[in-house]
């Protein structure tokens, strides 16, 4: 396992020559998560906590080239697997760990602030663990989930999926004004159906492979 403090301060994100486009991701793999609707908003926590519903910590898009790495480790319940030797199948069910804070990328039956869809949140303790609603499943067209390639992510418990949409933006008009930390960032929510907003990318990271 790469380190979490290692993983948490990295301030340069590289894209490996020896790891191309189309290259499978392995568990241990830290990424980002770009939002292909919005042109590459990015999977982002730790602003500010949730002034409503759950109160948990907030998931947000904010621009491209802002968002942080995510973790790919086990699901919640199975046994760790090593990293950098079995590569995502596409279907597999995962967990996504926010390295900065060690929580897990999570939803839940609460109403999202914007859009009224189901809250997204980051969720856990100092070690990384939480609870079932922290797995998702990778849904991709391939045998692999790749480096670049369109993936959806859907919740095991709730049967939603990761979604973001560029009118559902942080701004004054709903109560976002000067100062607010996530002005300008999208909602991070959870929808029924996918669409266009629930398609993603994994293009920048520490990508591990054997």
């Amino acid at each position: 396992m790469i380190s979490r403090k290692i993983l948490g301060s990295a301030l340069l994100l590289f894209q490996s020559r020896a790891n191309s486009e189309g290259t499978p991701l392995s568990y241990g793999s830290a990424i980002r998560i770009s939002h292909v609707g919005s042109g590459g908003h990015e999977l982002e926590t730790g602003a500010i906590n949730f002034g409503s519903g759950s109160g948990q910590q907030a998931v947000t898009f904010p621009p491209p080239g802002e968002g942080s790495l995510w973790l790919i480790k086990s699901y919640n319940g199975q046994a760790h697997i090593p990293s950098g030797v079995t590569p995502v199948k596409c279907g597999s069910k995962i967990r996504l760990e926010h390295t900065g804070s060690t929580k897990n990328l999570h939803t839940h039956n609460f109403k999202s602030p914007i859009s009224g869809n189901q809250e997204v949140s980051a969720y856990g303790d100092d070690q990384g663990e939480g609870d079932d609603n922290d797995n998702w499943f990778v849904e991709c067209e391939d045998k692999y989930w790749t480096k670049g390639g369109i993936f959806q992510l859907k919740n095991v418990v709730t049967g939603v999926y990761l979604s973001g949409k560029p009118e559902h933006a942080f701004n004054s008009r709903n109560g976002c004004g000067n100062g607010c930390p996530v002005s300008g960032h999208l909602e991070a929510c959870a929808v029924r159906k996918p669409h266009s907003g629930t398609r993603f990318q994994a293009k920048v990271g520490i990508f591990l492979s054997k």
